[in-house]
């Protein structure tokens, strides 16, 4: 990195934490916490819950006449702008227009110039399609309107069908992650390309997992073989901690066949050479049975014989079925069966000489290290399969090594385009802080995986070139040209070329630290054909999964917010366009009530940032240091800027089990109250005082200490400096009329909560502005699962040291509430639920 450049990110080596701002665990903390928002106090949700939960929701919706209209703020144009702060080195180096986390891509077999019809599924975006994949910008249009849940898993088209209308989509995610990987209810068929959808189909044996792959059997439309794994269920911004479950009166993970065309459904193969072994029990979950721990992830049938099966599940390696699924056999054991994340990729296509090879890339934590196998007769016998991959520089096969490093259960994938038994792309992630080559997120063989080049940047710049996000889930190629590919990743879907230049050159800069001659060569040897251009291709798709979404009190027009792997973004004012303002995880954000150019955002836990420039790129301050990495912290913690005091914002900390419990509605001792950070009550000084230094932190003013459970929400209300609402993911609720009190440790809180309150995750607290005394709070999880304090809105009156509670959810239903605000001008409450938003009217409660 240039030295200028390379002294000013050091200065600001804070606001990047971890990789880039992502969290170290990868994506798999932030729903294993969302999941259980919804469960608590359960540790599971069930199919029947969302179905009663729907079933809620529509009904509501046929009361009021069918959905509200709702005008689209964007982004349809997501950009990454062009900045020096990111380059080569580091993340996404130049300017590109992304999109959300995509999970699966396929492209129409008659592609050519003027009709390549296309599909892609992103993860809590549906189903989108393009007439023209090819096109210079492509139109896309969202299709999954009529689907049971937008979590998309898998896309097909039917190549038995010339037309190449018929699609099929499978729901519910199947990478094992917890970020957003949810379970879905089942398969649904279009035959006129995504215009009309029938489904779900195999609901009662597909719903509440999530569908890996969909593969049909050539000559024969009606025989369908459907890989499942569990899932979660639930998606939102916060939540506790714990680990993916599966929905617990689902049918058993594995593979599954039909040969009706989808109406009933068998289930035929789970990592076992026994079907009957495997039944879903807690043991095989566990990963202590003979079954694969979480399900097949890959189907493929041989290209050569239809009913010779192959399918590969996590932590039990790769098998074979020469009887169209009635008997397996392993042909590849697992590289760690201890580890249930350990994922194999699989690809298999035919040889010249009449034999089929198969390609594995596998890995799972980095224990051991992700690599690619290769065997060139798969079809019968012994199959023998050579490792391709090496960790020494100075061999061909370090193009392969770690490639999907420590989360291949969420980054991975291999592909051989059909009739090119020698080309083999293998896709991870970005192997972070390496400088041999691009980082390795996506290698091209054309060697039959012996060597690579990397694909993971184009040509068109050392420092600044065009290139993937960090995380890559699927790719295909062009029926005509197996070197031009479209690659699925946490950003969207990025284009390359087909085309291929030489930039061996750009390893003789000495920016790069190539220690050794052998590193060099390497490097030389995988940038010597690399694309010659790379294009992004999200235009239209509004497809980011926002976190959180901020307003400026000063323009209402403004908004700024947090998305699952792609940072926070900020529109400028814009409803098409919004500009990404921070790269990483991105969780809450703010803005001040006194200067219009302040700024807030977080990547994950403990993380605030503060700027002073309107949001620019270079201007981020960490503020996050001791209040990082604390036990017990929410993935997405709240963070909020005072709406009354400017230069003020307050944080949660972990809230711990007291010694004793604290009867509500008296002031809590210093064991129970919320532990919260008052970020500096005059933080501007403060930070201007970081910012000149260039290290350091605002002074910071513990409230409390550890109480039960985690701090879920802190609300303020601009018309009252001293009244301050805080609650917990385990229903606690609290309230501070001195919030504003000095010194700090004068500041009280009351426990208000009642022992008929829900004991279950707080989403959000409105504070009425023209009387703070008063409140509305919302509930995630279910009834169900607290059947003697039910409810899910509530009404707040402080009323003495404590409150009256009036339960206003009336006929909404058995659904959790991620998050509720009011209008104060009509009294119209507003609950955002897992499938639209209902409104409640002041003068019309449903009797």
């Amino acid at each position: 990195m240039p030295g200028a450049l390379g002294a000013h990110m050091e200065r600001l080596r804070q606001a990047v934490p971890g990789n880039d701002g992502m969290s170290p665990d990868g994506p798999g903390n932030a729903a294993q916490q969302e999941f259980l928002e919804r469960a608590y106090p359960a540790s599971t949700i069930s199919i029947a819950q969302m179905d009663r939960s729907k079933a809620a929701y529509s009904a509501a919706e046929r009361r009021a006449g069918g959905s509200p209209g709702w005008t689209n703020v964007g982004p349809s144009e997501a950009l990454y702008p062009f900045t020096e702060f990111r380059n080569a080195y580091n993340y996404v180096p130049n300017a590109y227009v992304a999109g959300g986390r995509v999970t699966s891509i396929d492209i129409a077999p008659d592609c050519n110039a003027l009709l390549c019809r296309a599909y892609v599924t992103p993860a809590g975006g549906g189903v989108w399609g393009t007439l023209n994949v090819l096109a210079p910008e492509p139109k896309w249009f969202y299709l999954g309107g009529p689907l049971g849940i937008n979590a998309a898993g898998s896309v097909k088209i039917d190549r038995n069908d010339k037309t190449g209308l018929t699609i099929y989509v499978g729901t519910g995610e199947a990478n094992t992650c917890a970020s957003g990987c949810v379970a879905g209810v089942g398969l649904y068929k279009s035959t006129n390309g995504g215009v009309t959808w029938k489904g779900p189909l195999g609901k009662d044996a597909l719903a509440g997992k999530g569908i890996g792959e969909i593969t049909i059997k050539p000559g024969d439309p009606k025989t369908l073989y459907v890989a499942t794994t569990t899932a979660l269920r639930g998606m939102s911004s916060s939540c506790c901690t714990g680990v993916t479950r599966p929905v617990p009166d689902a049918e058993k993970w594995g593979l599954y066949k039909s040969t009706d065309g989808g109406a009933n459904w068998k289930f035929v193969h789970n990592g076992s050479a026994d079907a009957t072994q495997c039944t879903g029990s807690a043991a095989e979950y566990n990963n202590t049975a003979a079954c694969s721990p979480r399900g097949v992830r890959y189907v493929k049938l041989d290209p050569r014989d239809a009913n010779v099966v192959y399918a590969s599940s996590y932590a039990r390696g790769v098998w074979r079925s020469a009887d169209a699924g009635a008997t397996w056999t392993q042909i590849k054991p697992s590289l760690n069966p201890a580890v249930f994340q350990t994922r194999a990729a699989i690809d298999v296509t035919a040889l010249p000489n009449g034999k089929t090879r198969m390609y594995v890339y596998e890995g799972n934590l980095g224990n051991p290290y992700s690599r690619l196998f290769r065997s060139d007769d798969v079809a019968g016998g012994a199959p023998a399969f050579t490792d391709l991959t090496s960790a020494n520089p100075a061999d061909p096969g370090y193009a392969t090594y770690n490639q999907c490093t420590g989360q291949c259960w969420y980054d991975v994938f291999v592909h051989t385009p059909a009739g090119h038994p020698d080309i083999v792309y293998t896709g991870g992630s970005y192997v972070y802080g390496e400088t041999v080559a691009h980082k390795r997120a996506v290698v091209l063989s054309t060697d039959a995986g012996v060597s690579g080049t990397d694909m993971t940047f184009d040509g068109t710049d050392e420092l600044h070139p065009n290139g993937l996000h960090p995380d890559q889930h699927a790719l295909v190629t062009n029926p005509r040209n197996p070197y031009q590919f479209f690659e699925a990743n946490d950003g969207g879907v990025m284009r390359s070329s087909g085309q291929f230049v030489d930039r061996s050159a750009w390893c003789d800069n000495p920016d790069r630290n190539l220690a050794t001659q052998a590193q060099k060569d390497r490097c030389k040897q995988m940038l010597s054909r690399i694309p010659s251009k790379l294009d992004g291709i999200n235009k239209g798709m509004n497809t980011l999964q926002f976190i959180s979404l901020s307003a400026s009190p000063h323009d209402h027009t403004l908004l700024q917010g947090g998305t699952q792997d792609n940072g926070t973004w900020e529109n400028k004012g814009q409803r098409r366009r919004w500009v990404n303002t921070m790269i990483g995880d991105g969780g809450a954000s703010g803005f001040d009530v006194g200067r219009p150019e302040f700024r807030f955002h977080t990547f994950y836990d403990a993380t605030p940032e503060v700027n002073f420039n309107n949001g620019d790129v270079g201007s981020w301050i960490s503020i996050s240091d001791p209040i990082f990495g604390q036990p017990g912290t929410l993935f997405y913690a709240p963070v909020i800027s005072d709406p009354k005091v400017s230069g003020t914002m307050f944080r949660h900390l972990p809230h711990r089990l007291p010694d004793q419990d604290v009867r509500p509605g008296r002031p809590e001792p210093g064991g129970g109250r919320p532990d919260l950070q008052h970020l500096d009550r005059h933080l501007r000084g403060a930070v201007r005082r970081l910012r000149a230094a260039g290290h350091g932190q605002p002074d910071r003013r513990r409230l409390g200490r550890p109480g039960r459970g985690a701090v879920s929400v802190v609300q303020r209300v601009a018309t009252d400096s001293s009244t301050a609402y805080a609650a917990t993911s385990t229903g606690r609720v609290f309230v501070s009329r001195n919030v504003d009190a000095e010194p700090a440790s004068a500041v009280t809180w009351t426990r208000i909560d009642t022992a008929a309150t829900p004991n279950r995750f707080v989403t959000s607290i409105h504070v009425d502005p023209a009387d703070p005394a008063r409140a509305w709070i919302s509930y995630s999880g279910f009834n169900s699962n607290t059947p003697a304090t039910v409810g899910h809105a509530f009404e707040v009156k402080l009323a003495g040291a404590g409150a009256t509670w009036a339960d206003r959810s009336y006929d909404f239903g058995d659904q959790p509430i991620t998050d509720l605000v009011r209008d104060d001008v009509t009294g119209d409450l507003y609950a955002a639920t897992d499938f639209g938003v209902l409104r409640l009217a002041k003068a019309a409660p449903p009797g």
